[in-house]
């Protein structure tokens, strides 16, 4: 493979990680800190039942995968049910992506990592276990926007990658 291909594959995947830690805080602000307590924790039909179990699905995937990408092995995700203790949660695993992200080579993001789910030895990609926050992040964030709506009021602002990729829009 290309050393620039390589890079720019890195690079695409800082910039996407980057996008969904902008995104969460986004969501977080404009479509979760308006809802009440009753309204962020209310059961509904769609997704995982609340915006709650919604923000923490992507906040563990996040997390976990950070640890096993680092080696660490996963301990007991434990699920932050206050609304503040959450969102300073879930801003500290941001940060450690970021950390991780920047020091992140080419080689490490296209080498194996061994790890154990459910007693079961599994090996990935680095880039696997990224893309899979990615994709998680994308999918519940859409989720939160979609109970949002039922619960309160219809989030007045679209979830869009290709707006942050441009720089067009930053709210």
């Amino acid at each position: 493979m290309n050393p620039l291909n390589r890079a720019a594959d890195l690079d695409f995947a800082r910039k996407l990680i980057e996008h969904c830690c902008w995104e969460d805080e986004r969501v977080w602000r404009l479509a979760i800190a308006p809802l009440t307590d009753e309204q962020f924790a209310r059961a509904v039909q769609f997704g995982l039942g609340t915006i709650q179990r919604e923000c923490a699905h992507i906040m563990e995937t996040e997390w976990t995968n950070l640890r096993r990408l680092r080696g660490e092995t996963s301990a007991i995700w434990e699920l932050p049910l206050e609304r503040t203790v959450m969102q300073a949660g879930w801003r500290a695993i941001h940060a450690d992506w970021a950390a991780y992200m920047g020091e992140l080579d080419a080689d490490r993001f296209f080498a194996d990592c061994a790890f154990t789910d459910g007693g079961r030895a599994v090996k990935l990609k680095a880039w696997q276990l990224i893309f899979d926050v990615i994709y998680q992040g994308t999918t519940h964030r859409s989720g939160i926007m979609r109970i949002a709506a039922e619960v309160h009021e219809a989030p007045q602002f679209d979830l869009s990658l290709m707006q942050f990729l441009s720089g067009v829009f930053r709210q």
